[in-house]
């Protein structure tokens, strides 16, 4: 069999999760929760078996070819395999990916462990509604991850992709009770300025921004629980309102300009201060790298003294500077003199060339 012809087969296998746990969701909530579970694992397997099959396979087991066309293994668990992606991929995923992932994890667990059938209607309702939360934000983050970050590998699946999305966006009905309740309250901080957004999960408008400019912050969602990095600023074209959310690429809705982390870096930095810094010797001004992203000079110090990286958002009191390149980086710099760091090889490199 061919290694195109099993990953056919895993990502359809995905998708009958998927539809199975949006078809179980009502009347059982349970399976919906195992199902759901299922999918994203399959999904995030799928993307190891692009790269190659062995990354597949448990570390608890040598990789046997012949094992695995026969499906005599044991495959590798949702946190193994968002380490492969990290480490062997080079593409993994992000903190608010992997913790909501997780989150579904610790519901899937819990529901094959401890469930109880013995409901009252009321609290079946509770239940469904805090099923459709986890799901939706687990869907808005496996959706992006499919259609950009891992597009080369899952373009091919654009149509069913597209069906799925809408029977997950259908469920935001059973979070209307969520959103009826709060509506007053949101109504309230609404007139004394507050901002509010419709959440990219559920649909409300119930995700809360900061109204400050140049400043990353936290915006959630006070229906489903979505949280996400956002920044605000002026688009330097026509000067409208900006917002960017986990990363540092946007469009101004107004003129239509294009952003990317450079285009903020250049926002955010005090240019006045960073030369003066430079006059003076000072390189706290420098920019850095992000250990968590892979960005380079994506890391810019802001007004408030603090270091932001401009790709994804990670914000920092302080940076470290490798022992062996002399770069700022958000990372731990300890053994940098001989490892290196995201952007140079180290000592190690070096003794390795010669």
């Amino acid at each position: 069999m061919k290694k195109e012809d099993m990953l056919n087969r895993l990502v359809e296998n995905g998708f009958d999760f998927l539809n199975k746990a949006i078809e179980d969701l009502k009347d059982h909530p349970k399976f919906s929760v195992i199902h759901f579970h299922a999918a994203v694992e399959l999904f995030l397997k799928a993307r190891l078996m692009a790269e190659h099959w062995s990354l597949v396979i448990s570390h608890r087991q040598d990789p046997d070819w012949n094992k695995f066309i026969s499906g005599s293994f044991q495959s590798v668990s949702l946190d193994g395999a968002a380490d492969r992606l990290e480490k062997v991929v080079r593409s993994g995923l992000s903190k608010s990916e992997l913790k909501s992932f997780q989150e579904i994890t610790k519901h899937r667990n819990k529901v094959v462990h401890f469930f109880h059938e013995a409901h009252s209607s009321e609290e079946n309702s509770e239940q469904v509604r805090d099923i459709v939360k986890q799901q939706l934000t687990a869907w808005y983050f496996l959706h992006s991850i499919l259609t950009t970050r891992w597009k080369d590998v899952f373009d091919q699946w654009n149509e069913p992709l597209l069906e799925v999305d809408k029977k997950l966006r259908s469920l935001h009905t059973f979070l209307q009770v969520v959103y009826d309740q709060i509506k007053p309250d949101i109504e309230n901080k609404k007139k004394k300025g507050e901002a509010f957004e419709h959440c990219p999960s559920c649909g409300f408008e119930s995700q809360h921004h900061e109204t400050e400019h140049e400043v990353v912050y936290e915006a959630k969602c006070l229906v489903c629980g979505l949280n996400e990095m956002a920044l605000k600023i002026s688009c330097t074209s026509c000067g409208e309102e900006v917002t960017f959310t986990n990363e540092g690429f946007g469009q101004c809705g107004n003129c239509g300009e294009h952003f990317e982390p450079d285009d903020l870096t250049d926002v955010l930095i005090d240019e006045g201060a960073a030369y003066i810094a430079a006059k003076e010797g000072d390189s706290s001004w420098d920019l850095g790298n992000c250990s968590d992203c892979d960005g380079y000079h994506t890391v810019v110090r802001i007004e408030s003294g603090e270091y932001t990286c401009t790709s994804c958002f990670l914000t920092v009191d302080h940076v470290e500077y490798c022992g062996w390149c002399n770069e700022p980086n958000t990372g731990d710099m300890e053994h940098s003199s001989w490892a290196g760091c995201n952007h140079c090889d180290g000592r190690a490199g070096w003794d390795k060339d010669d």
